[in-house]
């Protein structure tokens, strides 16, 4: 996941610590108009906001900035006040003390709860966060965590090309064309393993402008 971080106020950095450990991308803001600033020209899957109390009008105004699902953790609030920070506009709300790897996972599947089709096709390739596991007619294959985040990051993007500098300030966090290599590599890597997994390589290189993973996709044996 790529999230965009902001305690406020500043926070610990327990949480954005936690997720860059945990093998996730995160951008943090220092405060109310960067967050803000940031939320409208940037494209993250998650936008994380720690605050002290349940306010509804900053809840919207964060909202509307866009940006990605918007998760708040919250210091102190009743169900009603955090039910009423999900009508403002915040797609999930988390009260203190919040367990690491529940938040991992809930904001995992939230992400991939935007990203799901509704009518997916039964031979679809789907992620499981939790596992780290990608699933496809009945066949599934575990991923090392930057396998992983490269895999989610194309598969959310099917269909488009992708560019090597694209895919490395997203699954990576860098900026600049340095680490092309590096993306080269990754893809490479991963495209060997769905092709053992499932019979198909599955992302495809488009000289001269980066990658994409196939749409059409077919399940293919690999006996």
């Amino acid at each position: 996941m790529r999230v965009l971080h902001a305690g406020l106020p500043r926070g610990d950095g327990y949480l954005a610590h936690a997720l860059v450990e945990a093998g996730h991308v995160v951008e943090t803001a220092p405060d109310l108009p960067d967050l803000l600033l940031s939320c409208a020209g940037g494209e993250y899957d998650v936008v994380l906001v720690e605050v002290a109390q349940p306010d509804q009008a900053l809840a919207r105004r964060i909202a509307a900035a866009g940006g990605g699902a918007l998760a708040l953790v919250v210091d102190t609030a009743t169900a009603a006040e955090r039910t009423r920070l999900l009508r403002a506009g915040a797609d999930a709300c988390f009260l203190r003390p919040v367990q690491f790897i529940e938040l991992e996972a809930r904001l995992s599947a939230l992400v991939g709860l935007g990203r799901r089709h509704a009518a997916a096709p039964p031979q679809a390739l789907a992620l499981d966060p939790a596992a780290r596991t990608a699933r496809m007619g009945g066949r599934s294959l575990m991923l090392p965590m930057r396998d992983y985040a490269l895999l989610d990051y194309l598969l959310g993007r099917a269909g488009e090309v992708v560019g090597a500098e694209q895919i490395l300030e997203h699954v990576w966090g860098e900026v600049g064309d340095s680490g092309a290599d590096r993306v080269r590599t990754a893809v490479a890597r991963l495209r060997a393993r769905l092709a053992a997994a499932f019979g198909a390589p599955m992302i495809a290189t488009v000289r001269g402008h980066g990658y994409r993973l196939e749409t059409n996709m077919k399940l293919y044996s690999s006996g």
